[in-house]
């Protein structure tokens, strides 16, 4: 028999968004693309709600909300999805649940923005880092107690990674390995020093060997996986070829990994790759991917603690909190 989790597992969204849209929740403003699709998995798959359910109240009556994350090309992103299933489950032990949860591009809607202004939350999750300041400001303005993951608000709470810390132990891995010739894949891509990150731990680490840097190794996927996919295969193309891909998420290694297969290159053998993130398929791959794994599930649970501290009256000053990045050594990076 059908769940609600299978329902929105196929629908790709949220327990909570199918549970809202099932009572006819007023204040939850779902898009229409998004009621189809929670209907057309309730009919495939046979879904029949249970007439005795009836949504558990939080205590006091305290609502929390979450603004989750879709990829560039608007479907779920495993690794923010990991990370909102975190946050749910440590929520579920204190007896709360989501009152709601849109993703970026429904907060950008100025109508769902409005609503959810009037209905404010006592406390919200935020996943998104690329909001503007008037967008950011409004929230802060409505909603008491927010807490970000990775956004770079100084004036929240943050959950995140360290991303230059991450990068060079993703870099230093490739050169131990006997890389000399690593590209680099990765997105907004800048020289400005005071957003230190990714990026710039390739440029560093490179340096400090004495590596050459070919401009041509250098590719901007804009977060967006058909992008990637083709500046890789333009990449294989130049004469001056890499031995290895380090590749800044593993969303974008995946896609990467793609068109190496089907240009017929073979991995690891002719080149190597390691990604950023260590989300679930990541190990599924052929071969399986190397990479830099961040604890997503506990980012979640770590979130969804700050922010009840703060709604139970924590006043102290905005924290950064920075969890611990591993490395997941798999098949995808050959010693030379």
């Amino acid at each position: 028999m059908a769940t609600i989790r299978d329902v929105a597992e196929k629908a790709g969204v949220s327990i909570a968004s199918v549970s809202r849209i099932l009572n006819n929740d007023e204040t939850y403003k779902a898009t229409h693309s998004t009621r189809e699709k929670v209907f057309r998995a309730i009919n495939e798959l046979g879904y029949e709600p249970n007439p005795n359910y009836k949504k558990k109240k939080n205590r006091n009556q305290v609502t929390v909300g979450c603004i989750s994350r879709l990829t560039v090309e608007h479907t779920q992103d495993s690794y923010y999805a990991a990370i909102l299933e975190g946050a749910q489950n440590f929520l579920k032990t204190q007896n709360f649940d989501f009152d709601f949860v849109q993703s970026q591009f429904d907060i950008m809607n100025a109508e769902n923005l409005a609503s959810l202004a009037s209905h404010p939350p006592k406390g919200l999750i935020l996943m998104d880092d690329q909001l503007d300041s008037d967008t950011m400001g409004y929230l802060l303005s409505k909603v008491k107690h927010i807490v970000g993951i990775d956004t770079g608000q100084p004036m929240i709470d943050n959950v995140c990674y360290d991303r230059y810390e991450a990068g060079c132990r993703a870099m230093r891995y490739l050169v131990e390995s006997g890389h000399r010739k690593i590209a680099y894949i990765g997105a907004h891509i800048s020289s400005n020093a005071t957003n230190i990150g990714r990026h710039e731990a390739y440029l560093r680490i490179m340096k400090r060997y004495n590596l050459e840097i070919d401009p041509a190794w250098i590719l901007d996927s804009e977060w967006h996986r058909g992008i990637c996919f083709d500046k890789t295969v333009e990449l294989m193309k130049c004469a001056n070829r890499p031995t290895a891909l380090f590749v800044s998420s593993d969303h974008m290694a995946i896609a990467a990994m793609s068109a190496l297969h089907s240009l017929k290159i073979s991995i690891p053998d002719e080149i190597s790759i390691i990604g950023i993130s260590d989300i679930e398929d990541s190990k599924y791959l052929n071969p399986p991917l190397t990479t830099i794994s961040i604890p997503q599930k506990e980012i979640g649970e770590i979130s969804a603690s700050t922010l009840l501290q703060r709604i139970s009256g924590d006043s102290s000053l905005p924290k950064r909190i920075i969890v611990p990045t591993r490395l997941v050594e798999r098949e995808s990076v050959k010693k030379i």
